[in-house]
């Protein structure tokens, strides 16, 4: 990457992380430099890249990241210095460079690990709502788009890492498994999982399965056969 969203209930969670994430003690500026992995589901609308413009007081300029979208979502790392009142806007845009989705959000930023967070792009023309996620953590799924067949079964593996790359396999001193993640399902009608990653699939279609640790959400595509 160069410098230069599921359902309603996630609109409500993510006010409650905004007010957490948003809230406490300021952080010093000059405080180094803080790495935040970020997520959006762009999947079901026209964006075909996200822009993002971080600024703040105590910065002399604005510092500006595109992020890349593959396979419906964009995704990749803001490196930014650490302090208080980053103000960070989203912009995505269309193929054609037409913009389509903004928002935007102010918060303290931490060297180290920072709490996750979901910004809402508001859609400018028709389209749905963008649900983006920053933080410090990544949540990947494998596989990551299994094909069933009505009544077949097929466990997810989570794999989760730090701002890093580095592999979380502890937190809060207790083993990060995959029963330590909270798992979903979009249509519990197409596949249902449990609270292991086991997925069950219940009818013909397509659907996602999420799985969330600390804010941050990875998904895989499901497709079940007849």
């Amino acid at each position: 990457m160069s410098r230069a969203p599921l359902s309603s209930p996630f609109v409500a969670v993510a006010s409650l992380l905004l007010l957490a994430a948003c809230s406490g003690d300021a952080v010093a500026p000059g405080g180094g430099e803080a790495t935040l992995l970020i997520r959006a589901d762009v999947s079901g609308t026209s964006v075909a890249t996200v822009v993002v413009d971080v600024s703040a007081p105590d910065l002399p300029t604005t510092v500006v990241f595109n992020v890349p979208v593959a396979a419906g979502v964009a995704s990749g790392a803001l490196t930014i210095p650490a302090g208080s009142d980053r103000t960070i806007v989203m912009r995505a845009f269309d193929a054609g460079g037409v913009q389509t989705h903004t928002g935007s959000v102010t918060l303290n930023v931490q060297a180290g690990t920072n709490p996750t967070i979901v910004l809402v792009l508001t859609p400018l023309t028709g389209n749905v709502p963008i649900h983006v996620t920053l933080g410090s953590f990544a949540v990947t799924l494998s596989p990551p788009a299994p094909t069933l067949a009505v009544g077949q079964t097929v466990p997810l593996n989570v794999s989760i890492t730090d701002w890093n790359g580095n592999p979380v396999t502890v937190w809060n001193g207790n083993p990060v498994t995959n029963a330590t993640v909270s798992w979903a399902t979009d249509h519990p009608g197409i596949a249902s999982v449990d609270g292991s990653g086991l997925v069950t699939a219940q009818g013909a279609g397509s659907t996602k399965i999420a799985a969330t640790f600390q804010g941050a959400v990875g998904t895989a595509a499901v497709t079940v056969t007849p």
